[in-house]
């Protein structure tokens, strides 16, 4: 290399080492802390003050640190940004002339307070509504929509946020920091942690800004939203455009909830209008869903998935999520009932679902219109196919109280009862097709206590049934073989095939009554009534069974004369529909010789009375 090339290099970069070293020299913290200042004031407004200590950086970019730093928005008493450290980095030739231009914000610690003016007064803003009474909750959901409605005048999140785009900066982080809902008392009532974000090309005129965000929701279970895309801020309007947005929600579910969302932003309002499509483990979905903070309802959203997921609770607003605690209920049936969850909801949604999985029970081609608030869950509409069955129900779940109520009508055609069997791990103990059709009502604070109240009527029908496990003929026609005297030698099936089989159901005090209870065979008819416990899964039935003669077809043992015939056959039958059926019926035979000896008296009575009138008018 040539001297003249290498001195080309020298140079240079021995000037710059020398300017490092002579700014500290040239540069007095104090007017570069006065300078940024004042561009914070003339470009947005702001007054910062500083509670700390203040030192000048130069690594990775010259400029001013600050401790203990605040931000006071114009007619701010108190200071709506708080900072534990505040490095603001500024253009070196701009400063060397005396004037200062901001390059980048970084902050730690920030702490942005949002006042709503509205006062939250001591219980009703209680974190856990479980705990107070229905007069207290009363007051609770009223304090809850009028803090709603000030704060919603009042707030001011959308200066706060754009503060830093005012500033034109080409880069703001910031790390461990908060958001906090203030009411007019100095009382938070909601935080939402920040805890980054790395923001490029600030500007309040339109362009694309490149953001990356991660906040957290704290709760029982944690919350977690990260946001990756790009932004456009229009200040005249206080619109932000979300250009493309990839969302990941961790902390509702399981699996985390992965979405691609576009749309606008009403920052004055703090109201977002968002398609999306979204996917959780195996579900995929699509649509649109507007969140209006200060609004009712605060999530309106309408989707079509190919599977629900539990992250749908999501969807429900992030109180919901944040309060539900994400682990999985108890199955006892005494605990009780999330209530707290559900009246943190105010969502309306439109669901469009082609597997929809509750526990063990799967509905196919879902579509659902419901409207969640103040703990009332209103289910407009649901169809579907239930286990093969065409379900068409509508409800109401009330848990605005400490006592829940319930109102459904609906139901339900053609249900594949061995289907329904196996999904609730019973015994596949029936075959066949059920059509049910209810309007049922209940009430209680546990999931027990909703069954055991449950009030109403149920009509039941089917058809092509088969019991297994029991044979309803062998039994009849052992009794009239004993009554012929006789004994049977035909191989009977080990089940029994209905031709009809049918109830009208009343539903009271935890019990299902059967009445009355109908069956029909091709040489039997039964008719009967009956009782089923609904929690202890307990029943007994009482049927009067009529014989055709058509039933000796079945051993020559079984023929049946007519004086069989002419008396019902009680048929008991009683037991728990998780025992043993071949031990659940039994044919009272006493009473049937007693009939049949009552019968059999009755004829010689009317023979002798014949023959005496014969005499009478014969003589």
């Amino acid at each position: 290399m040539t001297r003249s090339k290498a001195l080309l290099i020298v140079i240079p970069f021995g000037l710059s080492m020398a300017l490092l070293l002579l700014l500290p020299l040239l540069i007095d913290k104090d007017k570069v802390l006065e300078l940024a200042a004042s561009a914070l004031h003339e470009q947005t407004g702001a007054t910062l003050t500083v509670a700390g200590a203040s030192s000048l950086s130069f690594f990775p970019t010259l400029g001013v640190a600050l401790t203990d730093a605040a931000l006071a928005m114009p007619g701010e008493e108190q200071p709506g940004l708080e900072a534990r450290s505040l490095a603001i980095g500024v253009r070196l030739l701009p400063l060397l002339t005396g004037s200062a231009q901001i390059d980048s914000i970084a902050l730690d610690g920030l702490t942005v307070k949002i006042r709503s003016g509205a006062k939250t007064g001591g219980k009703p803003q209680a974190a856990d509504t479980s705990g107070l009474s229905d007069r207290e909750l009363d007051v609770f959901y009223a304090d809850r929509r009028q803090a709603a409605a000030e704060a919603g005048q009042h707030a001011d999140a959308g200066a706060a946020l754009a503060l830093p785009l005012a500033l034109n900066v080409q880069h703001l982080t910031v790390t461990d920091s908060r958001i906090e809902q203030v009411d007019s008392a100095g009382q938070t009532t909601d935080v939402t942690e920040l805890a980054s974000l790395e923001a490029s090309g600030l500007n309040l005129d339109g362009a694309p800004i490149a953001l990356q965000l991660l906040v957290k929701r704290p709760g029982t279970r944690t919350l977690e939203i990260s946001l990756d895309g790009t932004a456009r801020v229009d200040q005249d309007s206080q619109q932000l455009e979300l250009d493309e947005m990839e969302v990941v929600v961790t902390g509702a579910s399981a699996e985390p909830i992965r979405l691609k969302t576009r749309g606008k932003v009403d920052l004055s309002r703090q109201v977002a209008d968002l398609t999306l499509s979204l996917a959780t483990g195996d579900t995929r979905g699509e649509g649109s869903l507007r969140y209006a903070r200060f609004e009712s309802p605060q999530i309106d959203t309408r989707l079509k998935l190919n599977l629900l997921n539990p992250a749908l609770l999501a969807l429900a607003g992030p109180e919901a999520a944040a309060g539900s605690g994400g682990g999985p209920a108890a199955t006892g049936g005494d605990e009780p009932l999330p209530l707290d969850a559900i009246r943190r909801i105010d969502t309306r949604a439109e669901l469009s679902i082609e597997k929809a999985v509750f526990d063990n029970h799967t509905i196919d081609k879902l579509v659902a219109k419901l409207r969640i608030v103040e703990g009332s869950i209103q289910l407009g509409s649901l169809t579907g196919t239930l286990h093969g069955g065409r379900l068409d129900a509508r409800g109401t779940f009330n848990g605005r109280y400490n006592t829940a109520t319930l109102d459904t009508t609906g139901k339900l055609d053609q249900l594949d009862i061995a289907e329904l069997l196996a999904a609730t791990g019973g015994k596949p103990l029936l075959t066949g097709r059920a059509s049910l059709d209810w309007t049922l009502a209940s009430k209680g604070r546990t999931r027990n206590e909703l069954v055991a109240a449950l009030t109403g009527p149920v009509k039941l029908a089917t058809s092509q049934v088969v019991l297994k496990d029991i044979s309803v003929e062998h039994m009849l026609c052992q009794a009239v073989a004993l009554t012929n005297q006789e004994q049977l030698t035909a191989s009977f099936p080990a089940s029994t095939a209905f031709t009809t089989l049918g109830a009208d159901i009343q539903l009271a005090d935890g019990k299902a009554r059967l009445d009355p209870l109908q069956a029909e065979l091709p040489q039997v008819t039964l008719t009967g009534t009956g009782n089923f416990d609904l929690l202890s899964k307990d029943f007994r039935t009482t049927f009067k069974a009529r014989l055709s003669p058509e039933l000796e077809a079945l051993d020559r043992a079984c023929r049946v004369s007519k004086r069989l015939t002419a008396i019902d056959w009680p048929v008991d039958c009683k037991g728990n529909i998780d025992g043993e059926p071949a031990k659940w019926c039994s044919v009272d035979s006493k009473a049937i010789v007693e009939d049949l000896g009552k019968g059999e008296a009755k004829r010689k009575i009317q023979k002798e009375a014949g023959k005496l009138l014969d005499k009478l008018f014969n003589r």
